[in-house]
């Protein structure tokens, strides 16, 4: 019985033949490795395909060969999801060829590694020529039209990638791969397996379907998603003063740009204008009236004039692109074309000059006191030079300066003129000021002032201060018709009605202020045919009383004749 843990023991020849077959066992081993590397330097390895083609223990020449004998000797099938063959088209219908010699093959070759073949034993290698199989492009061009896919139905558009704001950010939306086939998709995937020699096409794998032409990898799409978003995140604040501000929301901003189909981004002028007149409809006051409360305390609504709030629309949107293309943060107010002084509940603010043509005074406004008032003397009412009524800036300051007209030439030492021509000045040519002097001995339209006052006014108002030109009452409406004397002659005439003999001083008053027009004046009088009708009525009736005053002195026996 033999004892239990005991290991056996061999000789020494045991282990020297053991060490003898395993040295043998590799140098196999290594003649067979040498031997196919030496083999492999010349042939392609084990599960090669060249364009396609086997090209296993091949070499360069057999593998042209084997390329030339099958360029135009297969079929292409199309199959379906099932393995159906839909389709099928010869080699020769497509006018397959090989345009390309054996040196591009050898040249795949020689770019092998003769001791990697082992590797090939576990991952097949594919090669494809620098020049791919030839074609007819006409015949596949012809046969892609001609294949029916009819039975192949559609469910899916494909779609192209796009641009997109998600309400924070531009972000690109995926392309969409739909399962239409077309015939530039069987084109594309006719001349891929002509190309490579393949024999099948699959239907389902998407080779033959309407391709997207624009891709979320694209280059060209991606910056311009970087280039919006840096414009996003560069922020315009608007500070007007006074604690008016305003914040462009990002909707609206993200409205402001466009892109061609090469994905170049630019600012889209339009959409900023429409956000330029948004805020000029909120913020405008230029060319609109206003409230004014007069120094006696009347509130009254000033016609507009030239002053005020206007955002400059094309100089806006300059800044606004300029401002996106710093690329940095920036707060300002709008830019203007016309300016107010307060973005407030008046835009003419606290300091102002008010000249209440119907007082014919004038009244200094410095922060809201009143620093200074006097009389003044408007424009000649009588012939047409009244002062305009509105609100106007004060466009700059002079002293001695020569004001010139068509019929006058006259120096002041003090001019601030405001509208077209029209200023405030000293007027030291007149011995009185202010009561109804306008009417008919004023101004050729600016308001005349006392030098002193002229003097004061001038050192207290800066250029821009804006200048209230308004009259109260009825005012207006008789300066109107001191201008406009034809339109009493119409009322004069108008009021004639029934034609009596009492009639006469009505008649020959309106005849008289009618020739007291001028001729332009006259043409105005739009019922002078009534006038002149009423005249031949008037002098019918004094005829018929005088006919009738003789015929009772002769009935009566009254001599009438007269004394020689």
């Amino acid at each position: 019985m033999k004892a239990k843990g005991r290991k056996k023991i061999y000789p020494p020849s045991y282990y020297r033949a053991k060490r003898i077959r395993l040295g043998i066992i590799l140098g196999i081993i290594l003649i067979i490795y040498l031997a196919g590397s030496l083999f492999f330097r010349n042939h392609f390895y084990i599960r090669s395909k060249v364009n396609g083609v086997g090209a296993s223990f091949r070499t360069a020449q057999s593998t042209y060969d084997k390329i030339i004998n099958s360029a135009d000797k297969y079929t292409i099938s199309f199959i379906d999801a099932d393995g159906n063959v839909i389709n099928e088209v010869s080699s020769s219908e497509l006018g397959v060829g090989v345009n390309y010699d054996e040196s591009e093959v050898q040249t795949l070759l020689d770019s092998q590694s003769g001791f990697n073949w082992v590797l090939r034993l576990f991952a097949p290698a594919e090669y494809y020529t620098a020049t791919g199989n030839s074609y007819d492009s006409a015949k596949v061009t012809a046969v892609a039209s001609s294949l029916d896919f009819s039975n192949q139905s559609s469910t899916t558009e494909s779609q192209d990638a796009t641009i997109q704001f998600d309400g924070e950010k531009f972000v690109i939306v995926d392309e969409v791969y739909g399962d239409k086939i077309t015939e530039e998709g069987v084109e594309e995937a006719i001349i891929y397996a002509v190309e490579n020699l393949q024999t099948e096409i699959n239907l389902a794998d998407g080779t033959c379907y309407e391709k997207p032409n624009v891709l979320a990898s694209d280059a060209n799409i991606q910056k311009a998603v970087d280039v919006l978003n840096n414009y996003m995140d560069t922020d315009i604040h608007y500070d007007l003063g006074e604690g008016i501000t305003e914040e462009i929301p990002a909707d609206t901003k993200a409205t402001w740009f466009t892109w061609d189909d090469s994905f170049n981004v630019s600012f889209d002028r339009d959409a900023i204008g429409e956000y330029v007149n948004s805020m000029g409809d909120k913020y405008n006051t230029y060319g609109k009236k206003k409230e004014f409360t007069t120094t006696s305390g009347e509130t009254i609504e000033v016609p507009a004039g030239s002053f005020g709030w206007r955002i400059a629309y094309d100089g806006e949107i300059d800044a606004i692109i300029a401002d996106l293309d710093g690329g940095e943060d920036v707060t300002r107010d709008f830019t203007y074309l016309y300016y107010g002084t307060s973005h407030g509940e008046h835009d003419y603010g606290n300091s102002y000059v008010e000249v209440n043509l119907t007082e014919q005074h004038v009244y200094v406004y410095k922060d809201g006191e009143m620093v200074f008032d006097t009389d003044c003397v408007s424009g000649k009412i009588s012939a047409n030079h009244g002062t305009h009524t509105g609100v106007y800036p004060i466009a700059y300051k002079q002293t001695d300066a020569t004001l010139k007209g068509d019929n006058y030439e006259s120096h002041v030492n003090y001019w601030m003129p405001f509208n077209m021509g029209e200023g405030l000045h000293d007027a030291t040519w007149r011995s009185s000021f202010g009561g109804t002097i306008y009417k008919t001995g004023g101004s050729h339209g600016c308001v005349n002032l006392p030098l002193s006052a002229a003097e004061q006014i001038y050192n207290i108002v800066e250029a821009g201060w804006p200048v209230i030109v308004f009259y109260t009452g009825d005012t207006e409406e008789e300066n109107y018709l001191i201008q406009n004397p034809q339109v009493k002659v119409s009322e004069l005439i108008a009021e004639i009605e029934t034609v009596t003999l009492e009639s006469e001083p009505q008649i020959a008053e309106a005849r008289a202020q009618y020739e007291a027009l001028t001729e332009e004046q006259k043409a105005q009088v739009s019922n002078y045919q009534d006038l002149v009708n009423a005249e031949l009525t008037l002098q019918t009736l004094k005829l018929q009383a005088a006919a009738e005053a003789a015929a009772a002195a002769q009935a009566g026996g009254t001599d009438t004749g007269v004394v020689q």
